[in-house]
């Protein structure tokens, strides 16, 4: 076969292909940027139409409800169920339809970039574009102004927990440098004390942490936990109740307590009380103490964040509590400072 014959053939097949291909649709479409399994999962929205078939907008993302986080494991291998209330501040988002949907938990925007490089962490959560409403905040948000707290502004307070090796302010602290909310060479404050850290069973204690510091420089941010020096030394009936005078005295010195913080400016509290102890005459009282403090910082006249470690440390024991039964490891410290951390973000303090 000659060239020329060759070139025909060639120009012969291009021509049916091209035919072929107009027949058949096949024109090559531009390819969206993914993140995880679906185009649009945690892009910023206003209607579910921008959403495609498969996601609906819910509070201001694109994503699906969810009753576990199987659910969710198609739109990305770290996508979570999360409750729509524990996620954002309450009636943020009063039309939500359904209770819990699909989100990616997040500590910094790098943690983010795993699932797609468009995606950056806003308030604990990986996003990618930003919807506005006429005010300028973000769609199914408040909007988060940045730079407003000192790192001087934010103050540690505690017992044990906190003091045996203050790693869990270093590791605030770390994540605070890797969000770019503090400077290289700056830190928190930490004044939790391995004595005269109870919160009514003697005197000096915790409330006395936070005066101090109030006098050394004004404070913005209290981040804290207490109780546990209480019943560690103190003693109850059995089996403990509410009406137990070390519990009673307790949640009244801590409601004592918040209500200085609020009269002193403090305009967040971050409350994180402890995973349950190993020890079973500890935990009955633990376990009294905890709905009655937690009450406390619900009504709190400062804008009380409740924290509960125990899902944190759930199924981690060996690894995040030390012999005493009580007080974190470097790993418990670390996955302490990470969901005091996720709180923050996801409350916009201090950021």
């Amino acid at each position: 076969m000659t060239n020329n014959h060759r070139r025909k053939d060639l120009r012969l097949a291009l021509a049916l292909g091209a035919a072929l291909c107009i027949l058949s649709n096949c024109a090559t479409e531009p390819k969206e940027s993914s993140t995880g399994g679906e185009t649009h999962f945690l892009t910023a929205c206003d209607t579910s139409e921008s959403c495609g078939n498969a996601l609906a907008c819910m509070c201001g993302i694109c994503t699906r409800a969810c009753t576990d986080n199987g659910a969710c494991q198609s739109l990305a291998a770290s996508a979570q169920c999360v409750s729509v209330a524990d996620r954002l501040a309450p009636d943020s988002c009063p039309d939500c339809p359904s209770s819990n949907f699909c989100d990616v938990p997040c500590i910094t925007d790098e943690s983010c970039r795993a699932l797609s490089s468009s995606l950056r962490c806003e308030r604990g959560y990986c996003r990618t574009g930003v919807a506005v409403d006429d005010a300028g905040s973000e769609a199914g948000t408040a909007s988060c102004v940045r730079g407003q707290v000192g790192a001087n502004e934010v103050l540690f307070i505690g017992d044990s927990f906190v003091a045996t090796s203050h790693q869990i302010t270093l590791d605030v602290d770390d994540l605070a440098h890797q969000a770019g909310s503090l400077a290289a060479n700056e830190q928190y404050r930490d004044n939790s004390s391995l004595i005269d850290n109870s919160l009514a069973l003697s005197t000096p204690n915790i409330a006395d942490q936070y005066t101090k510091g109030q006098a050394d420089s004004p404070v913005k941010v209290v981040i804290m936990n207490g109780g546990g020096a209480d019943i560690l030394a103190g003693t109850c009936d059995s089996p403990p109740t509410a009406t137990c005078p070390i519990l009673v005295n307790a949640v009244a010195a801590a409601e004592q307590l918040l209500s200085q913080m609020a009269q002193g400016g403090v305009q967040h509290v971050v409350y994180f009380f402890y995973p349950d102890p190993v020890d079973a005459a500890m935990l009955a009282k633990m376990d009294v103490l905890r709905p009655l403090l937690q009450g406390a910082c619900a009504s709190s006249l400062v804008p009380c964040h409740w924290l509960d470690l125990r899902p944190t440390f759930a199924g981690h024991y060996a690894d995040y509590v030390l012999a005493d039964g009580m007080n974190p490891t470097d790993a418990g410290s670390a996955a302490t400072a990470s969901a005091i951390w996720s709180t923050m973000q996801q409350n916009c303090i201090a950021q």
